[in-house]
């Protein structure tokens, strides 16, 4: 495995360096740097997503990258265009990392610094220090949890943070366990190196709202990082698809836009494996299905899974991409019907449409999408009273009817929620009028059903019309 010989070469590059510059030595040069630069406080209580810029010449899995690479020029682009922090790879084996790139690039850029290896013993801690690093990371493969909690404390003895890597549930549970504040999702395999784009969205409910969490691996489109933006990041570390592009400066104002400024976009009311395949070609970002019986669009939840496997756009994205994620949509229902319905489906999120309390948004397992009916200004004060219990908050048309009836809504009042909180719009939208609503509003996102039909049922021409009007304007 690849692992287990990067490890064995790290603990011979060890030996070497402890015999020409013994322990005590080595902390004498760390405590004599400057205060390091703080990397939680980089990506703490932000409200948008950062990134952490990795200068990486190779890798073991994708050989040469870029080893002809200026560092030092690379991380100053990384600076100047939006890098909250830069990571630099120190080993100098398998990535082609060197100490002296990281001592270059941190005289030369005003961000934290980060040493990126394969940090076994504490040697190597007062060694990043004494480079100048302001942070390390820590992978919790190669650390057992007495390692992992020593690193970690003699980090912060040194008033550096560090990045604890984790692949797997019971990896993030112990990060947590072990006080880390900065978590790093990584979602390649480092034994096998394949990746799994939906361990993020899988392992974030384990990490606690007060830690930072960082996305790794994977990370080349819009796409890409808007699917981030869903599952509540904080940043997200990427090289590769950096240093390999012939601009980085737009490679970076792609991702770091698609994380941030690029709507995401729901196609609700989805039943036909045609309407699926639809909306996932076009690119929509959630499929919502509803399990609420009165409406025309309701789908039994023993027939989701035919549905799904019927979609051949589905199966062809699960080679080679992520799929949309699910979003089941209930009107008034019990909690456990909910739950239940979640786990026989595989909802990703559950949205409550009805009157929902906050104390039952409190039971759902899923990360809730609350739909909150305005009818004037004073209505948004529901917005504080379910802000707390709700993953995102929708904001709908007041109607008779559940949602679905093509009233829009005065999208004023929408833009002051908008203001406040990430909200989803809904009610009213058309391919036609969604870039006015975007400009107008400015919402996270955004959800369509009755404004991709043709005579109650779903138009795929309207549907990719849909996508193409919001992609062109976020």
């Amino acid at each position: 495995m690849f692992l287990d010989r990067i490890v064995a070469q790290t603990r011979l590059d060890l030996a070497e360096h402890k015999r020409i510059c013994p322990l005590e030595e080595m902390q004498q040069r760390a405590a004599a740097q400057p205060a390091p630069r703080d990397l939680l406080a980089a990506f703490q209580n932000r409200s948008q997503v950062g990134l952490i810029a990795e200068v990486k010449r190779a890798s073991p899995s994708k050989g040469l990258l870029a080893p002809h690479i200026d560092p030092v020029a690379v991380a100053r682009t990384y600076e100047a265009n939006g890098a909250s922090a830069i990571s630099v790879l120190t080993e100098e084996h398998f990535f082609l990392g060197s100490p002296s790139y990281l001592t270059a690039i941190k005289a030369a850029v005003r961000v934290p610094v980060l040493r990126k290896d394969f940090i076994i013993d504490e040697y190597q801690v007062y060694e990043a220090r004494s480079w100048g690093a302001d942070a390390i990371l820590l992978i919790c493969a190669i650390l057992d949890d007495s390692q992992l909690r020593h690193l970690l404390r003699l980090a912060n003895q040194q008033k550096m943070h560090c990045l604890v890597e984790v692949h797997s549930r019971e990896e993030a549970l112990r990060a947590v366990e072990a006080g880390a504040m900065i978590i790093g999702v990584n979602s390649r395999d480092l034994t096998t190196f394949q990746m799994n784009p939906y361990l993020l969205r899988d392992l974030r409910p384990l990490i606690p709202a007060n830690r930072v969490v960082i996305a790794e691996s994977g990370i080349h489109t819009a796409a890409d990082t808007r699917r981030l933006a869903r599952y509540n990041v904080q940043g997200m570390l990427v090289g590769e698809s950096l240093v390999v592009s012939h601009d980085i400066a737009s490679q970076m104002r792609t991702l770091l836009h698609g994380a941030n400024q690029s709507t995401q976009v729901k196609i609700c009311g989805l039943s036909q494996p045609e309407q699926i395949n639809a909306a996932v070609e076009a690119g929509a970002d959630m499929l919502g299905l509803i399990f609420y019986p009165p409406s025309h669009r309701y789908v039994q939840p023993q027939q989701v899974p035919a549905l799904l496997a019927a979609s051949s756009s589905l199966s062809q994205a699960l080679k080679g991409q992520p799929i949309p994620d699910l979003v089941g949509v209930f009107v008034n229902e019990s909690a456990e019907f909910i739950n239940k319905v979640s786990e026989q489906v595989g909802l990703h999120f559950v949205q409550l449409h009805g009157t929902e309390s906050p104390a039952l948004c409190q039971q759902i397992t899923r990360p809730i999408v609350k739909a909150i009916h305005v009818h004037s200004t004073d209505d948004l004060a529901l917005i504080h009273t379910y802000k707390a219990v709700s993953w995102r908050i929708m904001l709908d048309t007041p109607t008779p009817a559940w949602g679905g009836v093509g009233t829009t809504h005065d999208w004023s009042i929408a833009r002051r929620a908008a203001q406040e909180t990430a909200i989803i719009l809904a009610g009213g939208l058309t391919p036609e009028n969604v870039a006015d609503a975007i400009q107008a509003v400015q919402p996270w996102g955004v959800d369509v059903s009755s404004g991709v039909e043709t005579n109650k049922q779903k138009d795929v021409n309207k549907i990719r019309a849909f996508l193409q009007q919001v992609r062109a304007i976020s």
